[in-house]
This record gives C-alpha cells, structure tokens and sequence, in this order.
C-alpha cells in the first residue's frame, strides 16, 4: 500500500473579532490551493466558525470543526479567574464539544504534519497529543520578548503573557506579526525569554493591490468599530457628532447599525462588518476612524492612511493607538470626540506625511511570504 504523502495541517482561528481570521485566511488559502493541495482541519468558535465555514464551504480539502474555548478575564495583575469562573459563555460543556472536534480530526487527518494557531488553545492540545509539531502565529507573542511600556493608559500586558503560558505551553516555532517595530526587551541576569520571530502583518490581495484614489477634498472618512467587545459609544452618540459636521463624508462600517441611523445624519453612510465596498471606501477615503485592532491599522499603515485610533480597554489596542499618536502617523483618543475629530481632518496631510517619510518604525510590507517559507519547514510537498 502506497502512503499518503499528502501534507495535512490544523489550523486553530480564534473567533473573537475579525483580526485573527483575515491575518490566517491568506495562508490558510495558499496551502489549500497549492499543488498538490494540503488537507487541512480548521478549528474555529465563534467568528472564526461562521467565517471560515461560509469561505471554505465548497473546498474538498478543507473542512472546519467547532470548538469552545474559556474566556479568561484579564486585570492589572494578569488573569482574574474568579471573574472568568462568572462569565455565562463559560458555562458550557468544552470537554463534549472539543472532544467532538478532535475525533473528527482525527478520523480526517490523524496525526497532523504540523498544527497552526492564532491565538486558539485546543487545536495546540491537538498538538500534544498527537506529538505534533505547533506553531503559534499572532500579535501577542511579541510581549514575551518585545520591551514595551507598562501600565499603558492603565492597561497592562501581563494577561496577555499569562494567556500564552496557559494556552500554548512549547511550541516549535512562535511567530509574532506587527506593523511597528519590536525592540527586544533586555534579558537580565537568571531571566529567560521565548524566541519569537517578528514578521511584518499579513495582507490580503485587496489590500496589496488596491489602487489608492483619495477624494480630492480630504474631506472622505471610514470609520469602523470593531465587535470584539463593547466600544463604549453608541452607534447614534457616532452619528450626532457625523451630523455636527454637515462638509465631511462619513462611511460607518460596524455590527448591528440600525437602518434608520443615516436619518440622523444625512453627510453619513452605514454598512455592516464584511460588505464588500469597504474597499472601495478604503480606496478613496482620506483618514481612517477606528477602534485600534492590529488589522485595519495594519492596511491603514500600508496604505499610509492617517488613523484616528480609539482603543478598546485591552494593552494591544492602547499599544496599537500609542505607536500611531507618538510617531505623528495619526491622533489617540479614548472615544469618538468631535473636537479631536476636527483637529485629525485639519491635520491629515500632515499625518499622511510622516507616514510616507518614515523609514524606521512600521513594517510595511506584506508578511505572508516570509511566513509561508517558514512553516513549509514542516510542510513538505508529496512526491510525485
């Protein structure tokens, strides 16, 4: 009997948010598709399930299992777990569930060639077990090696440390994307520290190939809000302020956004998360409003589209927001402001200036290429 030699991957996708699924989907989508194709394993909650199921749904290599996984709540002082004992998504059985995910895996793969995770723990237990080479892909890892300031507007990274140490114990390989630079924290005397490769963000062909044509004006804004978790502000405090400013375009691109809400606000479009003339919008636009995900600052930053960032509650995104304010690539405020906002507009040619000048702090290009070589160490191709 002949043995497959076709590669087969796991693939584990956080579900919370969009970022983790666009970083993933790139790569996902050039092993499904080389020749000879990979037979790949998604797990995926939440999001990531519904996202990718709907993207893959008709690819013969690809299927995606659902998972469950703990929401761990993090402080000042690193993870609460009495608060993550009291939160109602975790009162559900994971071990059924999970347990289910793994033995269809196991029936399509068994043991895997090599197991993917952004930021999602089972698919990494799925690695243990089997003896499995994993490797780790997200914007976390960089806080186990990168010197970062702490307490940042009053959040901290420790949680997102000790998420890490919980979740992904070893791994072969971590690998960290960024659109800044990470200086590497200095290593003292009994201390240790992961290696963690840095790679630049993963982009997608809309973004990379999108042809840039700002309105003439300056006067075109795309704001967006992200669903990770409450904003803080609601959609008709966004659209009042829109309205106090009758000279601007504003594109409003978030979750659940009433249809009736451009009513209030006639110089104010709506769309919801995954349309598809984002990029149209993003094409044409003069600056960007978001909450401070490292995905849509990624493209952002690409581009050189100046950002109005307004950070959730988490270090990543006070970070995120930090590196945009403190290099003058766009202004830092913790809500959506009317004053701030005019000020931003005022300045974005300023803003789109330092961006094109800089040379020392973002990473600009497009990070898949150098990660695909780097995972097809464990990945190799059938023989003919």
């Amino acid at each position: 009997m002949t043995k497959d030699k076709t590669p087969k991957i796991l693939w584990g996708v956080c579900g919370i948010g969009h970022g983790h699924i666009f970083r993933q989907l790139p790569l996902i989508e050039h092993f499904a598709q080389s020749a000879p194709s990979a037979r790949i394993v998604i797990f995926g909650y939440g999001e990531s399930y519904s996202t990718l199921g709907k993207h893959f749904e008709h690819h013969p290599n690809v299927s995606i299992e659902r998972v469950a996984v703990p929401f761990y709540v993090g402080n000042q002082d690193g993870l609460d777990f009495a608060a993550t004992a009291r939160r109602p998504e975790n009162n559900q059985d994971f071990t059924a569930i999970n347990a289910a995910a793994m033995d269809a895996a196991n029936k399509r793969i068994g043991r895997p060639d090599l197991v993917i995770s952004d930021y999602e723990p089972i698919s990494a237990q799925y690695a243990y077990a089997h003896d499995a080479p994993l490797v780790t892909i997200d914007q976390q890892s960089k806080y186990l090696c990168g010197d970062f300031p702490a307490p940042l507007n009053g959040q901290n990274f420790i949680d997102e440390v000790m998420r890490l140490r919980l979740f992904f114990p070893k791994a072969q390989s971590r690998l960290a994307c960024s659109f800044f630079r990470v200086a590497q924290r200095p290593v003292m005397e009994g201390q240790t520290t992961e290696d963690v490769t840095i790679f630049p963000s993963v982009l997608s062909d809309s973004i990379t190939q999108l042809r840039r044509t700002p309105d003439a004006d300056g006067k075109t804004i795309l704001v967006y809000v992200s669903s990770q978790r409450p904003f803080g502000q609601s959609f008709e405090d966004i659209a009042a302020i829109c309205a106090s400013m009758p000279d601007v375009r504003f594109h409003l691109f978030g979750k659940n956004i009433s249809p009736h809400l451009s009513q209030t606000a006639p110089n104010l479009t709506t769309y919801t998360h995954g349309d598809p003339r984002f990029y149209e919008i993003l094409a044409r636009c003069n600056g960007i409003v978001s909450t401070a995900g490292h995905g849509l600052l990624s493209e952002a930053m690409h581009l050189g589209i100046p950002v109005y960032a307004a950070p959730l509650p988490l270090y990543e995104q006070e970070m995120n927001a930090h590196v945009i304010a403190a290099n003058g690539f766009g202004v830092s405020h913790p809500c959506f402001d009317g004053d701030t906002l005019a000020a931003f507009i005022r300045d974005i040619p300023r803003h789109a200036a330092a961006i094109a000048a800089d040379r020392t702090i973002l990473l600009r290009e497009a990070g898949q290429e150098g990660i695909i070589k780097h995972l097809q160490r464990w990945i190799k191709p059938s023989a003919p």
